[in-house]
C-alpha cells in the first residue's frame, strides 16, 4: 500500500512540473508576441484639422481688423451687461484707492537760458587751503622780481635797496557767497523721480560756476584803469571784435616785462565778440587752410596760441568820451599769474518745510575767496558793440 501510494505522489509531482513549465513556456510566447506588435497611429484627419483651425484665427483676425462704425452725431446704447462690467471695475478702482497716474520722462534742458559758463576756475590760480579748514581767509605769498644795481667798480659800494613789499609778500583773498532759494509745492514734489532730481543738482551746480565767473570778471573791471598792463582801444569798423585785438594784447604784455607764452594766456570774450571773430575767421582763406576744422565746426577754441573761454557774463563799461556810450569789454590775461580762487566748500544743499504754505524751500549756496593777484597781466580789450544789457 506504502509503495503503491508514493508512486503515484512521484507521478503527480512529475505531471505538476510538466505542467509548470508549459505555462511557463506559453507566458514567454505569449510576451514575445506582445512585444513584436505595432502601434498604429491614424493622422489622416490631422491635415483637414490644422487647416480648420488657421481658417477659424484668420476669420477672428479679419474681425478684429475691421473698422469700427463712425458715430457721426449718432449714440449707441451700452449694453447693459457691459454697462454693469463698467460700474463694478469703476467701484473696485475706488475702493482700492487707485488715481490716475502721470508719466514723466527724462528732463530735458529745453528751457534753459544761462547755459554759458566760461569756467574760469579751470584756468586761474585755484588753491583748496581754505575747503573743510577754520578761518576765511586765504593768504597767498608772492616773491617779486628785480633788477641788479651795476656797480662802478668790482667791490664798489651798493646804493639801491629793495624795499621788502617790493620784494616779498602776501596777498589775502576776499570770502564770497552766493546763493538762491525755489519754494516747491508738496503736489510738485510727489512727481519727483531720481533723474529730475539729479538735474536740479546740476542746475544748483552750474549758477555756482557761473557766479565764480561773473564775481571774477566784476573785480577784473573794477581794476583801475592804469593798472592794467595796458587797453587796446576800440576799433572802427563793421565788427565789433577782430583777430588783431589779441596780437596787440600780446604786444602790451610783453612791453610790462612779462615772458608771455600765448599757450598761457586765455582771452576772455563776450558772445558777440566771438561771433564777430568767427564771421573773421570763416572769411580768412589763410585761416581755412591752416585750420579747416574751424570752418567745418564752427569752434575757435585757441588763436594765435591763445585759449579762447566763450564766457556768459558780458563785462562792459563807460568809455572816455560819453559818445561812444557803454561797451562791452572783452580781457586777454595769463590767469595763473593774474587771479587766485580758494574756494570755502562745495555748493550747499538746504531744504527747509514752510508748512503753511505747503511746500519745501530748497536753498542752495556757495562759498569762495578771489584776489586779483597781479593787473598787469591783465590786457583790457575795448570793443565797438554798444552795451544794452
Amino acid at each position: 500500500m506504502w509503495v503503491g501510494r508514493h508512486k503515484n505522489q512521484s507521478c503527480r509531482q512529475r505531471t505538476e512540473r510538466i505542467n509548470w513549465q508549459t505555462k511557463v513556456t506559453s507566458n514567454m510566447s505569449k510576451q514575445e508576441t506582445a512585444s513584436e506588435e505595432k502601434i498604429v497611429v491614424d493622422l489622416s484627419g490631422l491635415k483637414e484639422a490644422l487647416i480648420e483651425a488657421q481658417k477659424a484665427e484668420i476669420a477672428n483676425i479679419r474681425e478684429s481688423l475691421k473698422p469700427q462704425p463712425d458715430s457721426q452725431g449718432k449714440g449707441y446704447v451700452t449694453p447693459p451687461e457691459m454697462s454693469k462690467k463698467l460700474v463694478e471695475s469703476l467701484k473696485q478702482v475706488k475702493a482700492e484707492g487707485w488715481r490716475l497716474a502721470e508719466q514723466w520722462t527724462v528732463a530735458i534742458p529745453n528751457y534753459s537760458i544761462k547755459e554759458l559758463a566760461g569756467g574760469l576756475r579751470d584756468y586761474v590760480f585755484t588753491t583748496e587751503i581754505l575747503k573743510g579748514e577754520q578761518g576765511d581767509v586765504a593768504n597767498i605769498p608772492y616773491v617779486m622780481d628785480f633788477d641788479f644795481e651795476q656797480l662802478g667798480a668790482v667791490g664798489g659800494a651798493i646804493s639801491a635797496t629793495i624795499a621788502e613789499a617790493s620784494f616779498i609778500g602776501s596777498v589775502t583773498t576776499t570770502l564770497y557767497e552766493a546763493a538762491a532759494y525755489s519754494d516747491l509745492s508738496y503736489y510738485l514734489l510727489e512727481r519727483f523721480d531720481a533723474n529730475l532730481l539729479d538735474m536740479v543738482n546740476k542746475a544748483f551746480a552750474h549758477a555756482a560756476i557761473r557766479s565764480e565767473d561773473a564775481k571774477i570778471m566784476a573785480l577784473v573791471e573794477a581794476i583801475t584803469s592804469t593798472n592794467f598792463a595796458g587797453n587796446v582801444t576800440r576799433l572802427t569798423g563793421a565788427a565789433n571784435f577782430y583777430s588783431t585785438n589779441i596780437t596787440s594784447a600780446l604786444k602790451l604784455l610783453l612791453a610790462t616785462g612779462k615772458n608771455v607764452k600765448p599757450t598761457d594766456c586765455i582771452c576772455y570774450v563776450t558772445p558777440h565778440a566771438y561771433g564777430a571773430l568767427l564771421a573773421e575767421m570763416v572769411a580768412s582763406q589763410v585761416i581755412a587752410f591752416a585750420t579747416p576744422t574751424m570752418i567745418s565746426q564752427g569752434l575757435i577754441e585757441t588763436l594765435f596760441g591763445v585759449k579762447i573761454v566763450l564766457g556768459g557774463y558780458r563785462p562792459s563799461q563807460q568809455r572816455t568820451n560819453a559818445a561812444t556810450g557803454t561797451v562791452d569789454l572783452c580781457f586777454l590775461m595769463r590767469p595763473k599769474r593774474a587771479i587766485a580762487l580758494a574756494p570755502k566748500r562745495d555748493i550747499l544743499i538746504e531744504t527747509d518745510k514752510q508748512i503753511a504754505t505747503r511746500k519745501l524751500r530748497i536753498t542752495a549756496s556757495h562759498t569762495f575767496g578771489i584776489k586779483v593777484l597781479d593787473a598787469k597781466s591783465i590786457v583790457r580789450i575795448w570793443t565797438s558793440r554798444v552795451s544794452k544789457t
